[in-house]
């Protein structure tokens, strides 16, 4: 087995160059804020246009990289890996971008099924495809798929999203298995109720129904994007092939 690579020389600090998708608003546009306040250059892919990630490029500039477009498109893949070898090379890919089309099953269309496993799952697999090459080439890599609790409890009226999400363990678990030798390693983030992006905009019912679910009560976006920029980090570099929950103590019951 390849020997794995030295952390203080690969990726670290400031060093590292992390593609965000979905990084136009929410839980990416925090992350890649972040990221950057920390000495990070960023590939920030979006898909409608947002003012504040442009102003974010425009403080950061010579640190940041804008792709736009779908993430399901490898077009917008093959774009974001280009921009981050302009930046020094891919050290690390989040997928975050999601949407979700609810609706008790029986009323949930096929067109809306689709589209949530378009973007969620397939938009995952596109960006890992081409984000992986350059990993091989610099024997290092780090793959981090935002997923939810409702992967693992299912929710009444998110069929599609829960499918989804789950569908990402299977991903990154196998990605981690096909790539060890080439110090790829995945792990699947598994969010509560976080306050901002999709968890914004939970019909009342369902945000009442998990915040009562959580020890924790509903998370607070600093939670998620501080675990997102450890787990790009060198300090998460033995976490691997692995499901972190993030949820403030989700019981599922």
């Amino acid at each position: 087995m390849t020997q794995s690579p030295d952390p203080t020389t690969v990726g670290a600090g400031g060093g590292r160059t992390v593609a965000i998708t979905g990084a136009g608003r929410g839980l990416g546009l925090l992350a890649a804020r972040t990221l950057l306040e920390q000495g990070s250059r960023v590939v920030a892919n979006f898909r409608s246009d947002s003012a504040a990630l442009a102003m974010l490029a425009e403080q950061y500039r010579d640190s940041v990289a804008l792709v736009q477009g779908d993430v399901a498109e490898e077009k917008t893949a093959a774009a974001m890996v280009e921009a981050a070898g302009d930046l020094g090379g891919l050290d690390a890919l989040i997928h975050n971008a999601a949407v979700t089309r609810d609706g008790l099953a029986v009323r949930l269309s096929v067109e809306d099924w689709d589209e949530v496993m378009r973007v969620n799952l397939r938009g995952a697999f596109v960006a890992t495809k081409h984000a992986l090459r350059p990993m091989m080439r610099r024997r290092s890599g780090r793959i981090v798929y935002v997923s939810s609790t409702v992967a693992y409890s299912g929710n009444a009226g998110q069929a599609a999203y829960a499918a989804s999400k789950a569908g990402l363990q299977g991903l990154a678990l196998t990605i981690a298995q096909e790539y060890r030798n080439y110090n790829v390693r995945t792990v699947v983030l598994a969010l509560g109720l976080i306050d901002t992006g999709l968890g914004a905009e939970l019909t009342d019912e369902q945000r009442d129904r998990l915040a009562d679910m959580s020890l924790a009560g509903m998370g607070e976006p600093r939670h998620a994007v501080a675990t997102l920029a450890f787990l790009t980090s060198p300090g998460a570099d033995f976490i691997n092939a692995a499901v972190l929950r993030a949820d403030g103590g989700i019981r599922f019951a």
